[in-house]
């Protein structure tokens, strides 16, 4: 199948979902690549949240997550920029990250008096950890990270992978390929460190939200655990019974809007 249509496919329940109000919602060009979306509830929000949504580096979009950016602007009181980077295997590693580094400085640009979170589920969870990285080597203050069930490492190992890697939406082998598709080649792919790797104590004050029923669980705890490790501020909860994927699921369950509403709470108290 064609990637175009295995997208439109996957993406068109997620599109579906209907978030709430929000009074302006502009799409706009960051660069020639790169499209985002600006959610604001006033004309003084608390802050603005960089959001990079999940799909694997593969599927996604401005519309797959609208719901859960309409959401977080509301809860928080902040206004959310979207980010609609290019996707694997069309654009592999590290177009995604340019993509992401080129919108956050547009934030910078346009909002930098204000404060900055950065946000990403599943693999946007991967890039939002390594944009805050890329901030603070370049010296631009990020107030607060938050992650839900993020991509941490392409090895797709461990006990919660065991457990929940078929027959949980989110399967292992589906996981690899993503993998694949998004590093390029195998000698990408083994280069590529894992975050776990990474200098964390660099992290700004981050909240980590995972699912006890997501083969991405131990990932996400080992992140949080090598954080305070590393000594930084980190908050890590898991949503019992929950699957990869839950906080886009609020027609489903009331777990979904409780997450993002815990994880704007974190922004504002930061972003102040």
């Amino acid at each position: 199948m064609a990637m175009a249509e295995y997208r439109r496919r996957l993406d068109l329940p997620m599109a579906a979902v209907r978030g709430p109000a929000v009074a302006t919602v502009e799409t706009i060009a960051i660069d020639t690549s790169v499209r985002a979306r600006v959610y604001a509830i006033s004309a003084e929000p608390n802050g603005t949240i960089l959001f990079l949504h999940g799909g694997g580096f593969v599927i996604g979009s401005l519309e797959t997550h609208d719901a859960m950016c309409r959401t977080l602007a509301v809860a928080g009181g902040a206004r959310v920029v979207a980010v609609e980077y290019r996707l694997a295997p069309e654009h592999p590693f590290p177009a995604a990250s340019d993509d992401c580094r080129a919108a956050l400085r547009w934030v910078v640009g346009q909002y930098g008096k204000d404060g900055i979170a950065l946000c990403g589920d599943s693999a946007g969870g991967h890039l939002a950890v390594g944009l805050a990285l890329y901030a603070a080597a370049e010296d631009t203050p990020i107030a607060a990270l938050g992650l839900l069930y993020p991509v941490v490492a392409p090895e797709g190992d461990g006990e919660s992978w065991a457990r929940f890697g078929t027959g949980h939406i989110l399967t292992r082998d589906w996981m690899r390929w993503a993998w694949s598709a998004y590093l390029g080649d195998p000698d990408t792919m083994s280069s590529q460190p894992s975050l776990l790797a990474a200098d964390l104590a660099r992290l700004p004050p981050t909240r980590i939200i995972v699912a006890e029923c997501d083969p991405l669980r131990d990932e996400g705890e080992a992140l949080g655990r090598a954080i305070a490790s590393a000594g930084g501020a980190v908050n890590l909860t898991c949503a019992p019974g929950m699957i990869h994927g839950f906080a886009s699921l609020a027609m489903l369950t009331p777990a979904a809007g409780d997450a993002l509403t815990e994880l704007a709470r974190y922004f504002c108290q930061h972003m102040r």
